[in-house]
């Protein structure tokens, strides 16, 4: 799974702002952005309008990965500042417009922080080779050698399927519903379950989809049509690919309707916050992850010292609130990613040169050499395809009845909590590979 949606409610908070400055070096030709002392950097984030949710903590963990190098010195004694954090208000339009106003106005030497729900400025980026890294909500970053998405940026959502089979078959699941928002993003993510589940696995698994509604709910909607046919057809698992709070209002509907706690999957609430707030309507949930799960932290602190790093410089940060967020730590990843191009391109750094020097990099983990939060991607190739195996880690909801519900890792053996398949539709379920060496936990 490649970059899912999520859309839980979160709050940005101001950032600061500073000049811009513009060095020339020995070439002649001018780099913007940069200092002898600083590099400014700027950030495009849906902090308000229709889709506004938890895009903001992404900054959160930028700026926290940040600090951390700042107080070490920074690279090649420049610090590295977000310098602009601009609102999209949930427009392409707008975004396109920032966009342009962070290259052309505030001259940033790098976008170090794209986290929105319509990434209008993609192409714009793109043709100004301005280093670019963010969070993929829409299959548009693909291509561009200087356009960087957390954890590669293609969006392979058939390379799903496989995960979603696993928890079926783990948990004994054969009459599955499927349900998305009317939302393009939030279909692609469910289509192929619904196309691919049973054909792929009806026979492995007993796997049949006896329900699925990808065209009709919206933000807020009433499902209790949904729940009375999914009862009527026995559906003993739901996949979910809708937002924390639409997928609580699906399950008080199945409540009403007689339900029990049975398996789901979402895409989004991977958050004690969330999960605090609606225990009583998370209980048997599991999640797909794409980094180490928070959890594994305080379990195995020897084996995951790159969430152990990140959980004390979130603290350090004053982000403490905002350290158990998916998108919090895919800033922290971006902003890793950003600060070893920049390393690699040396005293005199240049855009192009910090973009050449991270698609030479093999096997980024999403954090400093021994600190990975993730595993591997590839950037030689990470433009325009994932490589295989597709691994993912799962958490499930426990507890949810007592006053201190939280989340467990699942499926997981002993400290490994990552499960694996070749990326192909009809992987073997029942025979997961190994994660790629390097990868924390495995």
């Amino acid at each position: 799974m490649r970059n899912s949606v999520r859309t839980s409610i979160a709050a940005l908070g101001a950032l600061a702002t500073a000049t811009a400055f513009v060095i020339i070096p020995a070439g002649g030709s001018s780099v913007p952005g940069i200092s002898s002392t600083q590099v400014n950097l700027g950030a495009i984030v849906t902090q308000s309008g229709l889709a506004a949710a938890d895009f903001g903590a992404y900054i959160y963990g930028a700026e926290a990965y940040f600090n951390y190098i700042n107080a070490k010195g920074g690279v090649n004694g420049r610090k590295l500042v977000i310098t602009n954090a601009l609102d999209d208000q949930s427009s392409g339009s707008v975004d396109n417009s920032e966009a342009k106003t962070l290259v052309t106005s505030d001259h940033v030497f790098a976008v170090v922080g794209v986290s929105t729900a319509f990434f209008g400025g993609a192409n714009y980026l793109a043709q100004t080779k301005t280093p670019t890294f963010g969070y993929a909500t829409q299959d548009i970053w693909k291509g561009p050698k200087s356009l960087f998405a957390d954890y590669g940026s293609v969006l392979d959502y058939v390379s799903s399927v496989p995960d979603f089979a696993y928890v079926a078959k783990q948990v004994k699941a054969t009459k599955i519903a499927v349900v998305s928002l009317n939302y393009q993003t939030s279909i692609n993510e469910c289509k192929p379950n619904v196309q691919l589940l049973q054909k792929n696995y009806g026979k492995v698994a007993g796997i049949k989809v006896v329900y699925s509604n990808l065209a009709e709910p919206i933000f807020a909607a009433n499902f209790t049509t949904d729940a009375i046919k999914m009862k009527a057809a026995h559906v003993n698992m739901v996949i979910s690919c809708m937002d924390a709070g639409n997928n609580v209002q699906l399950t008080k509907a199945m409540q009403g309707q007689g339900f029990g706690e049975i398996p789901q999957i979402w895409v989004d609430g991977y958050d004690r916050s969330v999960l605090k707030k609606d225990a009583p309507y998370m209980a048997n949930v599991y999640f797909l992850l794409q980094h180490a799960p928070f959890e594994a932290a305080a379990l195995y602190p020897k084996v995951f010292p790159g969430l152990k790093l990140y959980f004390a410089q979130m603290t350090a940060s004053g982000f403490s609130n905002y350290q158990y967020d998916d998108v919090a730590i895919m800033g922290w990843q971006s902003a890793n990613l950003f600060t070893e191009g920049l390393r690699a391109a040396g005293k005199s750094p240049t855009q192009s040169a910090v973009v050449a020097a991270i698609n030479k990099i093999k096997a980024d983990f999403g954090g400093p050499v021994g600190l990975g939060v993730a595993a591997p991607t590839n950037w030689a190739v990470a433009h325009t395809a994932n490589t295989s195996p597709a691994c993912v880690a799962f958490a499930h909801t426990a507890n949810t009845n007592s006053p201190s519900p939280n989340f467990t890792l699942a499926f997981n053996h002993g400290s490994n909590p990552w499960v694996c398949f070749p990326i192909l539709s009809t992987a073997n379920i029942n025979a997961p590979v190994k994660a790629p060496i390097g990868t924390p936990g495995a």
